[in-house]
């Protein structure tokens, strides 16, 4: 006389059922925008740091492109040292990087724009605009620095 009948445990497991069928699209879409969107934001950081280290330390800071990671590097005590680095997280993300030297007033060469991409056409793609003149932003794409 207590408890629930097996009907109702088997019609509970499948309204559960259903609601988890549902609920997992949007949750794997979501960790795929969100794997973007904090790699793009350290990329950003990274920047960032490195071109305030360059106004600070007035020298000159070289971001360098070196297998999928860019590190910081800074003349410290006559030594080439390196500060700090960027990895992207997952496998999944990809970031054609490039060498960017940065002066002692921030400035740069040329401006710069390097896409943050899960080559996944359901997610948004990110990308960081660098100016010539040290400023920079993230966009989401479609869009033009």
């Amino acid at each position: 006389m207590r408890g629930f009948s097996l009907i109702e445990l088997l019609v509970v497991i499948s309204i559960i059922s259903l609601l988890t069928l549902v609920a997992t699209p949007s949750f794997s879409s979501f960790i795929k925008r969100d794997r973007i969107v904090s790699n793009a934001n350290q990329l950003h950081s990274l920047y960032k740091f490195a071109r305030s280290e360059a106004i600070k330390r007035e020298q000159t800071v070289l971001l360098e492109a070196s297998s999928g990671q860019w590190r910081v590097l800074a003349d410290i005590d006559g030594t080439e040292t390196v500060m700090k680095t960027f990895t992207p997280s997952h496998q999944t993300i990809n970031v054609v990087l490039q060498n960017v030297t940065i002066s002692a007033a921030g400035e740069l060469k040329t401006a710069y724009q390097f896409v943050v991409t899960d080559n996944d056409d359901e997610t948004d793609d990110h990308q960081l605009c660098i100016l010539q003149s040290g400023q920079s932003w993230l966009l989401d794409l479609p869009g033009a620095c």
